[in-house]
């Protein structure tokens, strides 16, 4: 085969003929749009693992953000209104994480056998958390009415609320750290 055959073969609309299917090459491959839409299928292909893969490694740090918040409220008890906040946060963290924790499970081919129980975790987590910012609520809501009543120092009703959030914030941060995504 010289050149000029060789070149004639490249570019004009020749047949080609494999595993006994006859198409023609040119009409497949020289048309723009083909390509392109193989392209974007490709593409698309290559984002979804990516955005789920991103999307673990979001859910991880929310819970682990979560974590944090809940161990900066339990330092923070004696200012009621900072750890009020804390707890609010950490509650808004975790329920993120766990609602996009659903989300990923429902667009999986597999189901993770550990779901259920890392959600039951997390609700119980979340409880834990509400619980505790609501006793808070109250309890700074009611403490300036009693200091007026009751005087200076810390009177031992008072700090039973306190001991409660304390005893939910230890809690919901042991469930948090169980849970793994």
């Amino acid at each position: 085969m010289n050149r000029r055959t060789f070149l004639g073969a490249l570019s004009g609309p020749r047949s080609v003929r494999r595993l006994g299917v006859h198409v023609e090459a040119r009409r497949l491959w020289g048309r723009p749009v083909v390509l392109a839409l193989i392209v974007v299928a490709v593409l698309m292909a290559v984002s979804s693992l990516a955005a789920q893969s991103r999307t673990s490694v979001d859910i991880q740090a929310q819970i682990r953000k979560s974590a944090e918040l809940q161990r900066q409220a339990l330092q923070t008890l004696n200012d009621r209104a900072q750890a009020e906040q804390l707890i609010d946060k950490a509650y808004a963290e975790l329920r993120a994480a766990l609602s996009s924790m659903v989300i990923n499970a429902t667009e999986t081919k597999f189901q993770d056998p550990l779901l259920s129980i890392q959600t039951q975790r997390g609700n119980q987590a979340l409880s834990l958390l509400q619980r505790a910012g609501d006793t808070l609520r109250q309890t700074r809501s009611d403490r300036p009415a009693k200091e007026n009543q009751e005087g200076a120092g810390q009177p031992a009703e008072s700090r039973a609320p306190l001991d409660e959030v304390r005893k939910n914030l230890e809690q919901a941060l042991r469930l948090t750290s169980t849970i793994a995504f």
